[in-house]
């Protein structure tokens, strides 16, 4: 007994030394992965391909396409809107914001905690998705064109480059959903996980057009992004997703949506 507290007195106090090290050291790793991520994707335009540059084609006509419309289709969900809606917005926009990063954030400690590499770099990758196109992507796109809200009443076709009362476009609540979902559905096969994740990301972005933050043209836009980015970083990170999925929007007589499929 006297031996095993010997032992134990003296080899806590080295194990409680070394986590600081060990976590200073995962830490300074983490922020090497995301210089080395941050300018790749910085540059990244000017290596793709042509079936790349045919993507971002056919994304930037279809916010072009959704901008040509948006004020019917933002007319058409206005009309439809209920408590219902305004209940469901309530709740499920907040995956767009602070929930997501959370969710992020939770996914990384549970997975180390429970030895899971799966869920740790779902929670990883879907963490640093949502900061270089949340936070750094949008944002600057945002202050660029200097879209007016639907609620501040200045019209579809209002712009006010540079000026920071307008942050229509982009939306960084889609922006935001997209990036977590993309990247937490490309560690995980089959369609239950995928599934899941877009349709609450689809539900953040037609709840920012019901809460009149947004027109359809700015969440679609919002989406591609978050999607894109995560995409980048996945293809980055090795992680060989088994489905292509695609975001596409749904206009009928009674509103809009998002259709996620692969």
């Amino acid at each position: 007994m006297k031996r095993f507290l010997f032992v134990l007195l003296f080899a806590t106090p080295t194990l409680a030394a070394d986590l600081p090290h060990r976590a200073g050291h995962a830490i300074a790793q983490e922020l090497f992965r995301y210089r080395d991520d941050a300018k790749a994707l910085a540059i990244a335009p000017l290596h793709w391909n042509d079936a790349q540059w045919t993507r971002f084609a056919e994304g930037a006509a279809l916010v072009a396409s959704m901008y040509a419309i948006d004020r019917p289709l933002y007319d058409a969900v206005q009309r439809n809107r209920s408590t219902a809606t305004n209940q469901f917005a309530s709740h499920i926009t907040q995956f767009g914001g602070g929930r997501a990063m959370q969710l992020s954030v939770l996914m990384i400690a549970a997975g180390a905690g429970m030895h899971d590499s799966r869920l740790r770099d779902a929670g990883r990758d879907s963490l640093e998705a949502e900061i270089f196109a949340a936070g750094i992507v949008t944002p600057a796109l945002k202050r660029a064109f200097g879209r007016a809200r639907p609620i501040q009443g200045e019209g579809t076709r209002s712009f006010h480059p540079l000026d920071g009362h307008f942050q229509s476009f982009p939306s960084g609540h889609a922006t935001n959903a997209f990036a977590f979902a993309t990247a937490v559905a490309g560690h995980y096969d089959g369609w239950v996980v995928p599934t899941i994740a877009y349709t609450v990301a689809s539900g953040v972005a037609c709840s920012r057009v019901n809460d009149r933050a947004h027109f359809p043209s700015d969440v679609v836009a919002g989406a591609l992004i978050g999607h894109a980015v995560a995409k980048s970083l996945l293809g980055r990170h090795g992680v060989k997703t088994q489905h292509a999925w695609r975001v596409t929007p749904i206009v009928g007589p009674r509103g809009v949506g998002l259709m996620i499929a692969r």
